[in-house]
């Protein structure tokens, strides 16, 4: 767990935490009076990553571990990396999805209560009003394509499957750091100009925060993962293991995408006629697509750790 989060719960495997900035956004908002607004903005961002949790459970991915940021929650999925790019782009989407969709319904209603002669502005019931603009904006700024934000989850997704993932991650941080800092100088210009752009000026060091953090992070968690298999395999006391077949000249891309959340898998290299060459590990081809191996073929792995 992050050194700067603080685990406040436990829901079956899933540890929930809270990262101190959104501790602090949350002081900051009930001692400032706005204690139903907070109740708004924390209902709508639970919602928002209850999207991820749900689409992950239909992709057959385990959440691990949920941290809540200012601007959302990311979730930590256990062998993440075994989701087909579309898979995993939409476990990332799931979460901004909810959070167009609570906007969308909470307008239509605010709508209909207008013409219906219920509601004669929406100041009349500021919170709806509220609902609307922070799922709006939770859609908007998590949909930027940079870590640590949904829409750079999105595109790593895509990304990792040509450079592998721990580049992906550095080119999307890269992307996430330069993001915030735009987002930073545009906010502290709108108020300087007398705007109220309060939003834009919290959210760029947030993420910039965010990026930093993934970056560090990166190189060192998803390996740290594969060599730490045999640990989870002593908690769990059995690990269901799959066997698939892939010809010879089949790129480490081409196969990680086969692969099948919460098993381990032993790969069977196969040459002319179906002849079984030999066999690769899961973790020799995940160290393989971590390096940035992905153009990689099978063949070449399999010789690798099997030298004459």
């Amino acid at each position: 767990m992050d050194a700067v989060s603080i685990q406040v719960a436990r829901l079956g495997n899933t540890r929930v935490c809270f990262h101190i900035t959104f501790l602090l956004a949350a002081v900051i908002l009930v001692f400032a009076g706005y204690g139903l607004h907070f109740l708004v903005y924390v209902g709508s961002l639970a919602f928002h990553e209850l999207g991820h949790i749900f689409a992950a459970a239909l992709m057959g991915a385990e959440v691990t571990q949920v941290e809540v940021w200012p601007f959302g929650a990311t979730a930590k999925l256990e062998r993440s990396w075994q989701l087909t790019p579309h898979a995993d782009g939409m476990v990332a989407f799931a979460g901004p999805f909810n959070s167009g969709l609570l906007a969308s319904v909470a307008s239509a209603l605010q709508r209909g209560l207008i013409q219906s002669g219920n509601l004669v502005t929406q100041s009349t019931y500021p919170l709806l009003d509220l609902l609307v603009k922070v799922n709006l904006g939770f859609f908007l700024i998590n949909m930027i394509p940079c870590l640590p934000l949904d829409g750079g989850r999105v595109v790593r997704s895509r990304l990792a499957l040509k450079v592998g993932y721990v580049e992906a991650s550095r080119k999307m941080t890269t992307w996430g750091l330069a993001a915030g800092s735009i987002i930073t100088v545009l906010g502290f210009v709108g108020l300087a100009a007398g705007r109220s752009w309060y939003v834009l000026a919290v959210a760029g060091p947030i993420i910039i925060w965010g990026a930093a953090n993934e970056r560090d992070s990166a190189a060192q968690e998803k390996i740290m993962e594969i060599l730490n298999r045999s640990e989870r395999l002593r908690q769990r006391r059995a690990i269901p293991v799959a066997e698939i077949m892939v010809p010879h000249d089949a790129t480490v891309a081409e196969v990680v995408t086969k692969l099948m959340p919460s098993r381990y898998h032993i790969i069977l290299v196969a040459g002319r006629n179906m002849k079984v060459l030999g066999r690769v590990t899961e973790t020799k081809l995940l160290e393989a697509f971590y390096g940035g191996g992905t153009h990689l073929r099978m063949r070449d792995i399999w010789e690798r750790n099997h030298p004459e």
